[in-house]
């Protein structure tokens, strides 16, 4: 059946005017229609879920799938607590200070409505994920982007002067979509600015375990930042099961009050079975994640490699699974996507997704992917080279 426009106003509320859903995951659609390679989609291979992990979540089907607490299950809270306190050297109360989120998108968003009020600036580095730039105008917010493109490196005159008018700032660290991990002189400038401007601070932390830079330290353990800090983290990219949604925030109590309302009557809790099967991959030895790291450490370098050899311009992350590359055609990113996927057969994103204005000269792929995958990739973009003609 087809409905015709009952309407005779506009419908849509202001804060979705103007808003594209994903373009990420509209390449995704696209790449299952010509089923090409999907490297834009930062999805892992089920796979490499812990058989541990799994199981426990079979098993919590058939046992328990009702509600859990809003906040999350106790058990999972706690371990929670506990990891992140060996981590982040940071004790969160469970009670309190740790809420269950569905995925960390959630808990980014469910922040942002919490704690901006409308017309607050918020402040983020580009590029950047492209959900942030949606949920500052979902909060009413008012963007204040700081482009790090060139050298990605944070200049403290920009960062002063951003801050200035804002309230709240965004932290993608690793980050998405470049793989730049923060050094520690940046997380104490940024700490400096956040105090002196008592900013609110909102951490994605989502790749905190995927990362190949020694100087890699989490926001939280930078003198001044814990206690004005909301840490979104989570499941999805740790232990590869991006589809089972749940995230994992950590605040301040004052903090996690706030956000903890916009949780309880967006969704309620996160899916239960796979928050049982959440504290099993906490309780995983440390030897895990020393191989997680160094197994998406070995993809970077066929994809950046493979990259090169097809005359394209990668630039090589030092953490995540991302890699931003530029291409040698005059179209724009989004068009050459579009023929990346039908012309060669592999996906990836336009760049210009993760600005709030530019960005079209580049394009950006992932290496969430297993080694075979890659090397299909490299080989059909290798096959048809269609920015040589």
């Amino acid at each position: 059946m087809t409905f015709e426009n009952a309407f005779d106003r506009s419908v849509g509320s202001r804060r979705v005017g103007g808003m594209n859903e994903s373009v990420i995951r509209e390449m995704t659609r696209e790449a299952h229609r010509h089923e090409a390679i999907n490297l834009s989609q930062g999805i892992p291979d089920e796979d490499e879920t812990p058989p541990s992990v799994k199981r426990t979540a079979k098993a919590a089907v058939d046992t328990d799938s009702q509600y859990t607490i809003t906040w999350g299950l106790p058990a999972l809270r706690e371990a929670v607590s506990e990891r992140y306190a060996d981590w982040k050297g940071i004790e969160y109360d469970p009670e309190t200070e740790v809420t269950i989120t569905s995925g960390t998108s959630e808990g980014i968003m469910s922040s942002l409505l919490a704690l901006c009020d409308p017309g607050d600036g918020v402040v983020y580095f580009e590029p950047t994920y492209e959900s942030y730039i949606p949920g500052v105008q979902f909060a009413e917010g008012t963007p204040i982007p700081i482009d790090i493109t060139d050298g990605l490196a944070v200049e403290a005159d920009a960062l002063r002067e951003a801050a200035a008018d804002a309230s709240i700032l965004i932290l993608n660290h690793p980050h998405n979509p470049t793989g730049k991990v923060f050094t520690p002189e940046e997380l104490e400038l940024i700490a400096e600015v956040a105090v002196a401007e008592d900013l609110i601070v909102i951490t994605d932390e989502i790749y905190e375990h995927i990362v190949y830079a020694d100087h890699y330290r989490s926001p939280v353990t930078v003198d001044g930042l814990a206690e004005r800090t909301v840490v979104c983290t989570g499941m999805s990219k740790t232990y590869s099961v991006t589809g089972w949604r749940v995230g994992f925030v950590l605040a301040p109590e004052p903090l996690s009050a706030e956000l903890r309302k916009f949780h309880d009557y967006t969704s309620i809790c996160a899916p239960t079975p796979f928050q049982h099967a959440g504290v099993e991959a906490l309780s995983l030895p440390e030897g895990y994640y020393d191989e997680l790291s160094d197994s998406y450490e070995r993809r970077r370098e066929q994809l950046y490699d493979g990259l090169r050899s097809v005359g394209l311009d990668p630039v090589k992350p030092d953490g995540a699974y991302y890699m931003l590359t530029r291409y040698p055609t005059d179209e724009d990113d989004t068009e050459f996507c579009f023929r990346l996927i039908r012309e060669a057969g592999v996906a990836a994103v336009p760049g210009s997704s993760f600005y709030t204005d530019g960005g079209e000269e580049w394009v950006r792929f992932t290496f969430s992917r297993n080694e075979e995958t890659i090397d299909r990739a490299i080989d059909r973009l290798d096959r048809n080279r269609f920015w040589e003609e």
